[in-house]
């Protein structure tokens, strides 16, 4: 799932990007506020994207991303400013595109498409993450396992371990179709790393145990077999 926030103090604006967004991607969540320090009071690290106003009364646009940036927001910002001249002065936040008003729909349907196709991209090459008020990009290439423990889900990769909140549920869903297999409701292990397994475990690259179902057994043997063969059907 997509998420992008729009934050505008005109809600006729919100509501056209609102719908372009949709226009382009049904499924995509959007979310909109009329101020930035709404925005900022929000879950904002679990957006992909952010349209930020420059202008807008109370903490502008600049100074709003300034503090997404401080919070540990790593997504894109697409500032919007009827002022050119005023997006010399976000440089410092990193933003990733403008637009300028009054909106051409033809070039802010560009610049979203450009923007979602690239959250797209990344999102299949990386596991997004969320731990101590900081978004981690994880190659999925580089993790083992995840653990759940209750409400919390354990992402053991090689660069260690991040601890989450979550469900397993989802997390196996948003990586359906990649190199990943549920083979006990606690663990999910990423099939690249399998080294050798039993009956009753699997041992990882790392040396890492993790258990596997009775119930699992033979339909991870026909996982491992089809991504052995490139065909993954996890």
């Amino acid at each position: 799932m997509i998420r992008i926030s729009l934050c505008d103090d005109e809600n006729q604006i919100t509501g056209t990007l609102a719908a372009n967004i949709k226009g382009i991607r049904p499924d995509i969540e959007v979310l909109s506020f009329d101020c930035g320090e709404n925005l900022l009071d929000s879950k904002y690290l679990y957006n992909d994207i952010v349209l930020l106003d420059i202008e807008m009364s109370g903490i502008n646009g600049i100074e709003t991303a300034s503090e997404l940036r401080k919070g540990g927001y790593e997504g894109m910002i697409i500032f919007l400013t009827s002022h050119k001249e005023m997006v010399f002065d976000s440089f410092q936040v990193k933003p990733y595109n403008y637009i300028v008003k009054p909106i051409d729909t033809d070039k802010v349907n560009s610049i979203l498409k450009n923007a979602i196709n690239e959250v797209i991209d990344r999102k299949t090459t990386h596991f997004e993450a969320v731990c101590n008020n900081h978004t981690f990009r994880i190659q999925i290439e580089d993790i083992y396992y995840f653990e759940c423990n209750g409400r919390k889900i354990d992402i053991h990769s090689k660069n260690g371990t991040i601890t989450i909140l979550g469900k397993m549920n989802q997390i196996e869903a948003s990586l359906r179709n990649k190199q990943f297999f549920r083979c006990h409701k606690g663990y999910l292990v990423n099939l690249e790393h399998v080294c050798e397994f039993s009956n009753n475990e699997i041992i990882l690259t790392n040396s890492q145990k993790v258990l596997i179902s009775r119930l699992k057994i033979n339909s991870f043997k026909e996982a491992f077999k089809a991504f052995m063969k490139g065909n993954i059907k996890c």
